[in-house]
Formats: structure tokens, C-alpha cells, sequence
């Protein structure tokens, strides 16, 4: 999957699925220092139900920003590439900068990708063990 610099920052798009409704998000931040994707409320709420449900967490991630509140739910489907999975777990907060979220280490190793800066792609490879 091609990915692109802006600003700095490693973007790129994710599709989510949830309730039935289907929504591809632009600038998502893929973030090796995060380690659960995050989305931001501002860029679903309008059109995905997010509400918060029974079986939620509401959890607490610190980082550059501070300390930030998001509710932690299962989704259908997140659709990264050509990696698929179902009743994933995001967290669902609100972000600042214009972005749509962050996508995590829990989606990047769970898909198994690689980061090649030198082409500026990710893509998946097989796990290995040794």
C-alpha cells in the first residue's frame, strides 16, 4: 500500500465498518509509537454510530499531547490494504491537527506489515518465528 509524507508524517487511508455503515478515513497517521489505533470522533460521529455501549472501556493514552479519554470499542471491520479483520478493537476520541486518527502497532502487527520508508509503501509479510 502506497503511503505519503506530509508534513513529516507517515499518512494514509483505512476503511472501518460498523453497524452496517462503511466509512474510508483520509489521513490517518501511521503511528509505530501508538500502540492502538485511535480515531478521531470529529471524522465518524456523523456518519458512524460510536455511542458508547455496554461492554465499551473507557481508557486513558498519554502522549506528545498529554492525556487524552477515549472509548475503547469493538467494530465490524477495519479494512487497512489488503488486511482485513473483524471485531477489532479502536479507540475512539477526540484529536486535534485535522487528522482522522492513528493507526496503531495492535492493527500493524496484527496484519503483520512491513514499513519500507526507501519506496514509501507498507505492505504484509508472512510471521516468522525463530
Amino acid at each position: 500500500m502506497k503511503i505519503e509524507i506530509v508534513g513529516g508524517i507517515l499518512m494514509t487511508s483505512m476503511t472501518i465498518t460498523h453497524k452496517g455503515t462503511t466509512k474510508t478515513l483520509d489521513n490517518m497517521i501511521i503511528d509505530t509509537g501508538s500502540a492502538h489505533t485511535w480515531i478521531n470522533l470529529d471524522a465518524v460521529e456523523d456518519d458512524v454510530d460510536v455511542a458508547p455501549e455496554d461492554g465499551d472501556q473507557i481508557v486513558t493514552a498519554f502522549g506528545i499531547g498529554g492525556r487524552d479519554i477515549a472509548i475503547r470499542k469493538r467494530i465490524d471491520r477495519v479494512d487497512f490494504g489488503t488486511f482485513r479483520a473483524s471485531d477489532f478493537q479502536v479507540d475512539f476520541g477526540r484529536l486535534d491537527y485535522g487528522i482522522s486518527g492513528l493507526i496503531g502497532l495492535d492493527l500493524l502487527m496484527a496484519g503483520n506489515f512491513v514499513l519500507d520508508l526507501a519506496r514509501l509503501t507498507l505492505y504484509q509479510t508472512e510471521a516468522t518465528t525463530e
